[in-house]
């Protein structure tokens, strides 16, 4: 029996979301990141699903992006 500790949100729908929202709102890479103030390799890393950000940043992306969690993590 592993005792592996799960991640409670679902994100494996975030970077496409993320990446469909920020594009709908018409924002470069370099201004969201500097929006949510992380790099701008973190901002692809995140599209494109290699790097998962901490319920804090989503908290501050979504802010950012003035749309809810549910959108983002849907």
């Amino acid at each position: 029996m592993t005792n592996k500790k799960q991640n409670p949100l679902d994100t494996k729908n975030f970077g496409p979301n993320l990446r469909r929202i920020r594009l709908e709102k018409g924002i470069t890479y370099e201004a969201f990141a500097e929006m949510v103030d992380v790099s701008t390799r973190l901002v692809y890393d995140y599209e494109d699903g290699f790097k998962t950000p901490r319920l804090d940043t989503i908290c501050r992306i979504a802010m950012v992006l003035e749309v809810s969690l549910d959108s983002l993590l849907r």
